[in-house]
């Protein structure tokens, strides 16, 4: 093979790989893992209340969330609510394509959901890139706690072949939701955005091959 048409297939291959929404690089490697608060199964909001009181609000007073309000918020979107294994939102085939990490001022952490844990690295505040890349949307730089919802198509794609990326995708639409509506029971305040550039945002947080961000949710308390 030619060198020019070697580079020309080594292109195609790149464009590809962030075309599936492949992490490029190596994951990022996380230093410590946590068990987080128990999450509570009961409060003082109806989810009637919840579902009338739900609003997009985009700006936030600067006051770190809770570790137990992140942990609950996680737990919502992605939490073990039965012996079996089932998650708080259901997916195709309960094959569950979806990881869920947060982004604080110096921290990521990633959801295990399993445990009921988390694992999670130091780093240089990440929520200025996320907002770069999500067409400079201000709550996504400036919310006390952003969560990214990223989504790894490929693990449904043996069972339910094309139709893998749809799924994916609504499951991620009722992990949201369930954490949007955690969020009103939890006194805060949340925004989901959609208009972000997924490959770019897993590469720059390192996420494993096949993920993407297809949701970021920036939550904090109103300002």
């Amino acid at each position: 093979m030619k060198r020019r048409e070697l580079l020309a297939v080594l292109a195609a291959g790149a464009i590809a790989q962030v075309s599936t929404g492949e992490a490029l690089g190596s994951p990022a490697k996380y230093t410590k893992e946590i068990e987080l608060p128990k999450p509570k199964l009961s409060g003082t909001v109806s989810l009637e209340d919840a579902i009338q009181r739900r609003r997009s609000v985009r700006r936030f007073r600067s006051d770190a969330l809770p570790v137990d309000s992140i942990g609950q918020l996680l737990w919502a979107g992605q939490g073990i609510t039965s012996p079996d294994g089932k998650r708080a939102t259901p997916s195709a085939g309960a094959l569950y394509a979806l990881e869920l990490y947060v982004m604080t001022a110096n921290e990521v952490m990633h959801y295990l959901p399993h445990g009921h844990r988390a694992e999670t690295r130091e780093t240089p505040d990440m929520r200025p890139q996320m907002q770069a890349l999500a067409v400079n949307q201000t709550s996504v730089g400036t919310a006390p706690a952003l969560i990214a919802v990223a989504a790894d198509p490929g693990r449904l794609t043996q069972r339910y072949g094309a139709r893998a990326s749809v799924y994916s995708d609504i499951e991620a639409g009722h992990a949201a939701q369930n954490m949007l509506l955690q969020a009103v029971a939890l006194g805060l305040v949340a925004v989901p955005v959609g208009a972000v550039d997924g490959p770019k945002a897993a590469h720059a947080l390192g996420l494993p091959s096949g993920q993407s961000v297809v949701y970021l949710i920036p939550v904090g308390f109103a300002a």
